[in-house]
């Protein structure tokens, strides 16, 4: 497979296949990619809302790192949530404009399954010259598990695991081969770290903290070689953090010690909820093809959602990794990959050890960073990108050696069909369609609105991200309260809200006493909310009395809508 027909390269071959792969993966979103998008659950929504962000931003004049748009007044940074919009939203630029946010969306979760298996590819062919252990080592990583239960909505994590292979790349020139100057590679890694920082800080993290790890194992078995090459890490990483720090002075700035409303401080999750269950290396959840009752009722209790339950190795793959690294210990790649991967594996099973959904008294590794600024955001779950890699590296060796020891296909095929078949995720990937309505299927439509700050009632939140959706039909042309933001509500908002609901509760005739109106009002009126829009489809059946006793006139009814203008104060 060095050249199909002696003309296309291996390559392109694998790349090729990949891309193949991913489409028929995701062929239930491309049936209708324009009004279906990849994945299930409100974080999509968020994500095209983002990439749609980034274009309206730059084509009027305004900072893509932070809107106002939602959240009024206050708005959001979109470094805590969507920072990936940022590269995407530029590059794909062209397709956001003339297909639409959702399009682009879909296509950055496909090809980025692609991509990051074919870059996978291409660093295990560093240490696997057959192309087809390689292809299938890339294969195992870049369909594995953890990409099949990130796109179930984290669109950033699935494009963040095309760089660990480059990072790998990196790391091999620059601790072991030293073969470029320290100025070049100082540059490509800066560059990569730079784009990493736009796609997912989290993952740029955790990939310094994996590359630190493989330093320092290599550092540890050949201590002799640690003088001759240690001078040579210093210097380049030396380079790459100095371009860093230029590049990313305003953007950290604005991150962690920007206005008091756009910066977010402490943990934003729980840091012992999204951790690697011990049992999700042997067990399959409802993310994998195969996966027998049994086993959901054991996956079911794990700890956090099945977008993060990233670990599943299947028991096949774990007895190969442990046979070729033991059986091949005396090869350094292979060495380092195993004790890497078990060290990383042990990393993500967070601060205290999880069993079958049952968290135990037992302290781990993790406890130390799970209690340190900006590390404590790090969701150990998601270490495990980087046990596949050094899995599909080790897989590819083991597939390449049984070739050369023994030459049968028949063995071959065996061993990575028992390998990979486990691991085939559900068929196919979930789709999730969008029900966008009138007046808000397209910026024409919703002219009535342009230039309103909208109160929606369900608040805007991640239980109700619909009024993102149409906002972006709607090419931002209004604000709104709320939001499905990464960060704290507008001051006063959340108030307002529980004060509504609790007024509703109370009557489903909406009555409102002198006071409570005068309140209400003033606060309306604070908050600079112009319109008014209730979907009657969720909202309790109180609510259009009581904003109809509150503004004084009868609602317009815009298809399943009910919207109120609000006159000046």
């Amino acid at each position: 497979m060095t050249r199909l027909r002696g003309r296309v390269p291996a390559g392109v071959v694998v790349a090729a296949v990949y891309v193949v792969i991913a489409f028929l993966l995701t062929i239930a979103t491309w049936r209708a990619p324009s009004t279906t998008y990849v994945g299930e659950g409100p974080d999509p929504v968020q994500g095209m809302w983002g990439i749609g962000w980034v274009p309206f931003a730059a084509t009027h004049g305004l900072n893509p790192l932070v809107s106002t748009s939602m959240n009024t007044p206050a708005g959001l940074n979109l470094l805590w949530g969507d920072a990936f919009a940022v590269p995407m939203g530029a590059v794909l630029w062209p397709v956001t404009l003339t297909l639409g946010a959702t399009v682009t969306y879909n296509l950055v979760i496909t090809l980025s399954l692609a991509l990051a298996a074919f870059f996978a590819y291409l660093v295990t062919r560093r240490w696997v010259p057959g192309s087809v252990a390689a292809a299938l080592g890339g294969l195992l990583y870049g369909f594995s598990p953890y990409m099949t239960a990130q796109y179930f909505g984290h669109v950033s994590l699935v494009l963040s695991a095309v760089t660990p292979p480059l990072a790998l790349m990196l790391v091999d020139e620059i601790v072991v081969r030293q073969r470029r100057r320290p100025l070049t590679l100082g540059l490509l890694t800066a560059a990569l770290a730079v784009l990493q920082f736009f796609i997912s800080q989290e993952v740029l993290l955790t990939e310094v903290i994996a590359a630190a790890v493989v330093i320092i194992v290599l550092g540890i078995s050949y201590r002799g070689a640690v003088r001759t090459h240690v001078w040579f890490l210093v210097r380049t990483l030396g380079i790459a953090a100095v371009a860093v720090v230029v590049v990313l002075a305003y953007p950290t700035w604005l991150q962690f010690l920007g206005p008091d409303h756009l910066a977010i401080h402490g943990a934003v999750h729980g840091t012992d909820i999204y951790v690697t269950d011990a049992a999700n290396f042997f067990v399959p959840t409802v993310t994998q093809l195969i996966s027998p009752q049994g086993a959901i009722n054991i996956s079911s209790h794990f700890s956090g959602n099945a977008s993060e339950w990233d670990a599943y190795l299947g028991m096949p793959l774990v007895l190969m990794f442990v046979v070729a690294t033991v059986r091949f210990w005396g090869i350094p790649v292979i060495r380092t990959a195993g004790i890497v991967a078990a060290i990383i594996a042990l990393l993500s099973l967070g601060p205290h050890l999880h069993v079958a959904g049952h968290q135990l008294a037992l302290p781990l590794p993790w406890w130390i960073p799970a209690h340190l600024p900006v590390l404590q955001n790090i969701l150990p779950a998601r270490l495990m990108i980087y046990v596949f890699l050094a899995a599909g590296i080790t897989f590819a060796f083991l597939l390449r050696m049984l070739w050369l020891i023994r030459s049968s296909l028949a063995l071959n095929a065996l061993v990575a069909l028992a390998a990979l078949l486990p691991m085939v995720p559900t068929l196919p990937a979930p789709a999730t369609t969008l029900l966008t309505r009138a007046p808000f299927t397209s910026e024409t439509a919703a002219q009535a609105f342009r230039g309103a700050n909208v109160l929606f009632e369900p608040f805007p939140s991640v239980d109700y991200p619909q009024a993102m959706v149409w906002q972006r039909t709607a090419n931002y042309s209004f604000t709104m309260l709320g939001g499905y933001v990464i960060g704290p509500y507008a001051p006063g908002v959340q108030a307002f809200q529980q004060r509504i609901h609790d007024l509703v509760a109370r009557s489903v005739t909406g009555t409102l006493s002198s006071s409570e109106q005068q309140a209400l009002l003033s606060q309306l009126h604070d908050f600079g909310v112009t319109v008014v829009i209730v979907d009657l489809t969720v909202v309790p059946s109180g609510t259009s009395s009581l904003f109809t006793n509150l503004l004084g006139a009868p609602p317009v009814a815009e298809d399943g809508y009910l919207v109120w203008q609000v006159a000046p104060r």
